[in-house]
């Protein structure tokens, strides 16, 4: 097994951390926000409630699970969260999931322009998406211990 380089293990743990600061200061504070019944960012067509509809805020709850879901992936992927539970590869598979998520999500908010959301969500998605690229795309900061079968 050849080790990991000490630099690249701290740049993915850098590259971690901005990305779930930046998953905590934009999508889940805004879906948290919406989920307690605010209305700024939502596409209202023109109606404008004082408080966001029921189902908005179911929504937006369920969003903010996957959020906090894709934050536990993303430190297991670096190896900040060491658990027994979820198999490496499938923690590699949501890795590139998140990743492929917000470059989807980058593509609708520029091709969808609303006026006010192509300048806010463009631009917060990409970035996310890049954090996500690297996360995604790090060996993993723990080594793997494959158990070995005996060779018969």
């Amino acid at each position: 097994m050849t080790a990991r380089p000490e630099g690249a293990v701290s740049r993915a743990r850098v590259a971690a951390l901005l990305l779930i600061l930046g998953l905590l200061a934009g999508p889940v504070s805004t879906h948290v926000y919406w989920m307690l019944g605010g209305t700024w960012g939502l596409y209202t067509d023109g109606v404008h409630d004082e408080m966001a509809t029921t189902g908005t805020r179911v929504v937006a709850a369920l969003v903010v699970v996957l959020l906090v879901a894709a934050v536990l992936i993303v430190l297991a992927r670096v190896g900040l969260w060491q658990q027994a539970l979820v198999p490496a590869r499938v923690v590699r598979f949501f890795a590139w999931a998140l990743a492929a998520v917000f470059l989807l999500e980058t593509l609708a908010a520029f091709t969808w322009n609303r006026e006010h959301e192509w300048w806010m969500y463009g631009p917060v998605s990409l970035a996310i998406a890049a954090l996500a690229l690297v996360v995604a795309g790090s060996a993993g900061a723990w080594p793997r211990s494959h158990r070995s079968l005996p060779s018969h």
